[in-house]
């Protein structure tokens, strides 16, 4: 008992004593002097540290009355934080799918550039049939295999 009674003492005096206004000085021999006690009238003051004032709202807990929002809580922007991190992560692994794509595609296109390269000019060409062995391609073959990889350009590569 004598320990909580202690204790409640020594937090009264520890708050009041911060609640107080230090005050400085000069008097007219030019010295500084501290005090908690505002000086004489017709010397220069300056305030040091100021009590603060006393809360306006009611207290938190204080029943039928809901507590100020004075700003968000810890947990709310921690959740933000964590949304803005989650949503920055998501864009990251957008935007590396988007190139992953991107590249994948612009091969492709090469390769069908260089197919139709190859059909195009006029060498023999030849395909393989199902038992593995190669057909060679007539002309109109090369034609139609040249036109269908044009229009497979023109649709897939602008």
């Amino acid at each position: 008992m004598f320990h909580k009674l202690l204790s409640m003492l020594l937090l009264c005096a520890a708050t009041s004593a911060a609640a107080q206004s230090i005050y400085s000085w000069k008097d007219a021999n030019g010295r500084v002097h501290y005090s908690d006690t505002p000086p004489a009238e017709g010397s220069k003051t300056r305030t040091i540290r100021q009590a603060p004032l006393a809360p306006t709202a009611p207290a938190a807990g204080t029943p039928g009355q809901p507590r100020p929002i004075v700003g968000e809580t810890y947990a709310e922007k921690e959740q933000a934080f964590r949304k803005r991190r989650a949503e920055a992560a998501e864009a990251e692994d957008k935007a590396r799918k988007d190139q992953i794509e991107d590249e994948r595609k612009q091969k492709e296109c090469a390769d069908l550039r260089r197919y139709l390269a190859g059909v195009s000019n006029g060498q023999r060409m030849g395909r393989y049939n199902d038992a593995g062995e190669v057909i060679m391609m007539s002309d109109d073959e090369r034609a139609a295999e040249a036109e269908h990889t044009r229009a497979t350009l023109e649709k897939n590569c602008k």
